[in-house]
């Protein structure tokens, strides 16, 4: 799924993360020693120069997932590391992790103490 990240949105005005276009991936299996969790959404931008540790969107036979970049070529996974397969190609690089922290409508208030 693609977005427009514009002036507006939180992202943009509170994280400072360029105004573009990014491709959405959400996380289908948990790495909690990377953090993730199944369901984060991670935004990518185009690009196929990432750098060790980032996250990156690979495509392979017109579908694409999500791995992290060990070295240029190499990605890590749960088990080691491996090289990129010849089938392989880096199109993004994530930019924001996104992580839904409540389920359903839940209503805060905010007070203000006035001691």
């Amino acid at each position: 799924m693609q977005v427009h990240a514009a002036h507006p949105d939180v992202l943009v005005k509170v994280l400072d993360v360029p105004e573009a276009d990014y491709e959405c991936v959400m996380v289908n299996s948990p790495w909690p020693e990377r953090g993730l969790l199944k369901g984060d959404i991670i935004l990518c931008n185009v690009s196929s120069e990432g750098g060790e540790g980032n996250i990156v969107m690979i495509e392979e036979a017109g579908h694409v997932r999500l791995g992290i970049l060990s070295s240029p070529g190499y990605l890590e996974t749960p088990f080691g590391f491996r090289p990129l397969e010849a089938s392989e190609r880096i199109v993004g690089v994530g930019v924001v992790l996104a992580r839904r922290l409540a389920q359903g409508g839940a209503d805060f208030t905010i007070g203000v103490s006035t001691d």
